[in-house]
């Protein structure tokens, strides 16, 4: 006997992937489905859909208020990065919203986490390095800009990655690595 396979799973228009929690698929819920209407709009987030692979239904988790910026998922938490330098950290099993910190650095790059250290990296496009407590959010350091952080860096968004134990951040053309005990 040949097993079913399992029916395809419906999401709203806009819907955005995020990764998977549990070994099922984890996708944004969009509070609209409207196009981008001017530049800078963030489009809000109001729920987290978890589907599961076996039946493909859909399990809406809904956010206790609507969230904008740029979401990563990373060890069962989504990390929503607005251009104004505000991190947001929400559970991706129960949508609870665990932290939220303001910063003064714009434009932060993707997160990098590490679980050895505890904390949550970001890097900007001028060189500036901010790390936050991943399980508080509170600020743990920060670097000055780069004197020269690079040719290209308006044309190349920025990145922070965890390579061992540094931390490789890129700004425009520059790569730069830092320690994450001592980044200065």
């Amino acid at each position: 006997m040949v097993a079913a396979s399992p029916l395809p799973a419906t999401l709203p228009k806009k819907a955005e992937a995020l990764g998977a929690v549990g070994g099922q698929p984890l996708f944004l819920a969009p509070q609209t489905a409207k196009d981008v209407y001017e530049a800078g709009y963030e489009r809000p987030y109001n729920a987290l859909l978890q589907v599961a692979p076996d039946t493909g239904q859909v399990r809406r988790i809904p956010l206790a208020h609507p969230l904008t910026g740029a979401a990563t998922l990373v060890d069962g938490v989504v990390y929503f990065v607005r251009s104004d330098g505000t991190v947001t950290a929400v559970s991706a099993r129960s949508g609870r919203q665990l932290w939220q910190k303001t910063t003064d650095m714009e434009s932060l790059s993707v997160p990098a986490v590490s679980a050895a250290y505890k904390r949550v990296h970001f890097s900007n496009r001028f060189g500036r390095l901010l790390a936050l407590d991943s399980r508080t959010g509170a600020e743990v350091w920060r670097t000055s800009a780069l004197d020269a952080p690079g040719d290209k860096a308006q044309d190349y968004p920025p990145r922070v990655l965890l390579v061992k134990d540094a931390i490789v951040a890129l700004a425009g053309d520059t790569a730069f690595p830092r320690s994450p005990n001592r980044p200065a």
